[in-house]
């Protein structure tokens, strides 16, 4: 093979390399994408099909598969392959890898292991991965009752958060749902309102049930409802339409488990703002409270029952996370589920 030959050939292979590489930067993109997206399916393939590659590529695939594991609730096997990635992947994964490691300890109870690994990731160079760090320990902060040292620290961030936000990254709504929750903790009802209106517009409403949450924590505090004050003595409003009857109950057939409003959708058999207009003018609230509120009256009753531990009642109206339901339940009933228990069950132990 002469010289021109043998340049010819190497020409063509590094293009084929190079067409290679941008491939795989496109399913880093769609791996991506489905991760915020919360399609954990696509996000498993697109992982796995990654390692089959060469470095960066496999630690990349690892890290994907990593938070399928995770949010599967296989803390061990996730733990075990993050760690992979922080000890030796891209810069950017090594810090989103830290961030999902303290995500996994603060899910096991491991918080000041959460916090140290958060504060790793304070001088990183990638911008979205700093702010969910920082809205984590601010969350955090809010949780142990620190509400204003938390909107404190939420609001340091908020220019950051809003250089994201143009560029339409779902970070930025996630950093809003925490900044919505912690102005309505501290009583800034109106400003409140105002991020949730930022919230609810977001396209993947419908694939963040905490956001939903929020959302319904603020217009049921906005209207003065209590849920309280429902179940002791208002009868609830007749439901009339047959679909909405449908959707009710399809939600009290599936409070142990995470439903969107997708799947309300189709069981309406009716476009979701359509849903969502029907849906309030029968009942009077969106159907994310709606949902709340059998939820939250669930637990109640099966607390009162003494049957079930609170953490059995947990995962018997779907909830995962301790800190968001005893903070749910204590807005609807006034005491942590574990105190409604105690008192709920006294007479019936000081009677035996």
């Amino acid at each position: 093979m002469n010289t021109d030959a043998i340049k010819r050939f190497l020409t063509a292979l590094s293009s084929a390399v190079e067409i290679e590489r941008g491939q795989l930067y496109q399913l880093i993109q769609s791996a991506d994408a489905s991760y915020y997206l919360r399609d954990m399916q696509s996000q498993h393939e697109l992982g796995l099909l990654l390692q089959s590659f060469g470095y960066p590529f496999s630690q990349v695939g690892k890290y994907y598969e990593s938070i399928y594991l995770f949010r599967s609730g296989q803390y061990d096997k996730a733990r075990e392959l993050l760690e992979c990635v922080a000890d030796s992947a891209p810069a950017r994964y090594r810090s989103k890898a830290l961030l999902s490691l303290a995500a996994v300890a603060e899910r096991i109870g491991r918080f000041e292991e959460s916090l140290r690994l958060r504060l790793q990731i304070s001088s990183v160079d990638d911008p979205v991965t700093l702010l969910e760090a920082q809205r984590g320990m601010a969350a955090r902060r809010g949780v142990e009752g620190e509400h204003r040292a938390a909107l404190r620290d939420l609001e340091r961030f908020l220019p950051l958060a809003h250089i994201i936000g143009k560029r339409g990254h779902p970070a930025y709504v996630t950093f809003l749902n925490s900044y919505a929750v912690e102005l309505c903790e501290s009583n800034r009802t109106e400003e409140a309102e105002q991020v949730a209106n930022v919230i609810a517009a977001s396209p993947l409403i419908s694939r963040y049930p905490e956001w939903q949450e929020t959302l319904a924590e603020i217009e049921s505090k906005r209207k003065r409802r209590s849920f309280v004050a429902v179940a002791s003595g208002h009868k609830p409003k007749p439901i009339r339409d047959r679909r909405i009857q449908a959707v009710i109950r399809f939600m009290k057939a599936n409070l142990q488990r995470r439903v969107s409003l997708d799947e309300f959708a189709g069981v309406a058999n009716l476009s979701k703002s359509h849903l969502m207009q029907l849906f309030k003018t029968e009942t009077g609230v969106p159907p994310g409270e709606y949902l709340i509120r059998l939820r939250i009256e669930k637990a109640r009753d099966l607390l009162a029952a003494g049957s079930f531990s609170v953490k059995e009642v947990m995962a018997l109206v779907g909830y995962g996370a301790k800190t968001n339901f005893a903070h749910l339940f204590k807005r609807y009933y006034g005491f942590p589920p574990s105190e409604y228990r105690r008192r709920a069950l006294a007479p019936i132990e000081s009677a035996e």
